[in-house]
């Protein structure tokens, strides 16, 4: 009976994962089409004559890594926190059906979705790239999956357990994204510095990673069993489950409200001000000015993301992070005709651009669309451009902070040169470049009514853009076609324009790019104002 009631609840969670497209489509195409864009990028010669060995070999089997770690921790943990902030979790808990039960028909529905994308993505490189399992390793590579699967899925219970609401999705991806970089995923095999690469052994990621390549890996003796990269993963298991155990809340924790007792605020005496004492000025009173009004909103959206640290880190602390770590690992080379962290600095303002403009703005638009607040507001005095223009003005803010942040990280750590002349160029990239994802950010969250969803949207299709425009650096040259798919969306222009800008040679005034920019944006608008007409006139 008991089996019968997990099998049930699995077989429930399955489907309902497939029943939704975005979330299928992030955690299986994604892992997937950065499979087709770094096998187009490093090629796949064959690495040895005698065996007919090729280079997708040792590419695939960590990207299958990433998937499973993918859909294990980001996915189930941002699934818990859209179940429990439904109230699904806590309705559940009101039935017969045991606790053990739930997370167990959680776990199990997770695992499925893993053994598929590993499934669809060694079958594709099978079919495709002549991937070749081998056969004395085939048990030990099924045990360091599943145990891999297990680690990474008590991991995702732990940060449904410690982060609460959309953050689960920024922290969850950041992470990974971060963990990528040093675990012999994204950069593999790269000569990191021993203090990174230290690090980069502490996490589970590296030695998941290292289990599944060295399984299929044909050149190495042996069964495949590797005992110090299953422990760490144990351990790392047994760590999340005892963290979802301390901390896991079936019920959405109530909004914390900062509010002063009576007591504490202060009175203010009446009568005339004593002499010597200065007046304190009068609140401004009458209609407010639109300045004043936008004002309001910036302060709003700067304190909400101020309560939010992993979205703040995800949009401004990773890029730097990013850009230390390229820096460090490929040291004083030229991409594009400049120095490395030259370019880096285009790059990396580029991903703030589409995370602060598109990916954030998407998100908070949809997210309070979905609680009413947006609703709200016409009965309110505060006209809807001033919501807007907030939210926008604050992502603005965060990416000129974050680009200051990044241009003096590469100044003064790895010797980039940045003068005052390049700036009012580098400023017209950035202006224009946020106004054009501002727009496409507003246009997602017109046509898409949940923060999760528009999060999973704006998120996945950046990040495939951002490899497509060489945003980040692949390791090698992408074929033309991909070049060619770069060169029709903003994200490569954006990028562009910033890498003329900021050229210590000098570089012509990027007008294409520009010019490409301002159709992205006149074209956004206009489709925004075709789906607010069409919702008019049905309604």
């Amino acid at each position: 009976m008991n089996a019968r009631l997990v099998l049930g609840l699995v077989r429930h969670e399955t489907v309902s994962f497939f029943r939704a497209p975005i979330a299928a489509v992030f955690t299986l195409a994604l892992p997937l089409m950065m499979m087709v864009i770094l096998g187009a990028s490093v090629g796949n010669a064959v690495i040895e004559d005698r065996s007919g060995v090729r280079v997708m070999q040792f590419v695939i089997p960590v990207l299958a890594v990433f998937g499973i770690a993918q859909a294990c921790f980001g996915t189930l943990a941002i699934h818990l926190a859209d179940l429990r902030d439904r109230g699904y979790l806590k309705r559940l808990r009101g039935t017969p059906v045991p606790a053990w039960a739930v997370i167990s028909g959680l776990a199990g529905a997770t695992l499925v979705v893993s053994m598929v994308t590993v499934v669809l993505l060694l079958g594709t490189g099978m079919i495709f790239y002549d991937l070749r399992l081998v056969g004395r390793t085939l048990p030990a590579l099924v045990l360091s999956l599943l145990v891999g699967a297990g680690c990474f899925a008590a991991l995702g219970f732990a940060l449904a357990a410690v982060v609460r609401g959309a953050a689960v999705q920024m922290v969850g991806t950041g992470l990974l994204l971060a963990l990528a970089f040093i675990s012999d995923i994204f950069l593999p095999n790269a000569p990191l510095p021993r203090w990174l690469d230290v690090i980069g052994w502490i996490f589970p990621l590296r030695h998941f990673a290292n289990a599944v390549g060295d399984g299929l890996n044909p050149f190495l003796p042996g069964t495949g069993f590797y005992g110090d990269h299953l422990a760490v993963l144990a351990v790392w298991g047994i760590a999340g489950v005892a963290v979802a155990l301390w901390r896991f809340q079936w019920e959405r924790p109530p909004e914390r409200v900062a509010t002063a007792s009576p007591a504490a605020r202060p009175v203010r005496p009446a009568g005339p001000d004593r002499p010597g004492r200065v007046a304190r000025p009068e609140p401004p009173t009458g209609r407010p000015t639109p300045g004043r009004l936008v004002r309001g909103q910036v302060a709003h959206a700067l304190s909400r993301l101020r309560r939010d640290p992993a979205t703040a880190f995800f949009t401004a602390i990773l890029p730097v992070l990013i850009l230390v770590l390229i820096s460090l690992v490929f040291g004083d080379v030229r991409t594009q005709g400049v120095r490395l962290a030259q370019f880096m600095i285009a790059s990396m303002i580029t991903y703030v651009i589409g995370i602060a403009g598109y990916v954030n703005l998407a998100e908070t638009i949809s997210t309070d669309k979905d609680r009413g607040i947006v609703k709200r507001l016409a009965g309110t005095p505060l006209p809807r451009w001033a919501y807007y223009t907030g939210a926008a003005t604050t992502g603005l803010c965060v990416t000129l902070a974050a680009a200051v942040a990044l241009v003096a990280v590469a100044v003064l750590g790895f010797g980039a040169e940045v003068r005052p002349g390049m700036l009012p160029g580098a400023l017209v990239a950035i202006l224009l470049g946020f106004a054009c994802f501002s727009v496409l950010g507003a246009l997602v969250s017109t046509l898409v009514s949940k923060g999760a969803t528009a999060n999973a949207v704006t998120l996945s299709s950046f990040l495939l853009l951002a490899f497509v425009s060489e945003v980040f650096v692949v390791g090698g040259t992408l074929p033309a076609g991909l070049r060619a798919v770069g060169d029709l969306f903003p994200v490569k222009h954006t990028a562009l324009a910033l890498l003329a800008a900021l050229d210590p040679a000098g570089r012509p005034w990027p007008w294409t790019d520009l010019a490409v920019l301002a159709g992205w944006t006149v074209a956004g608008v206009l489709a925004i104002a075709a789906v607010t007409r069409w919702r008019s006139a049905t309604r």
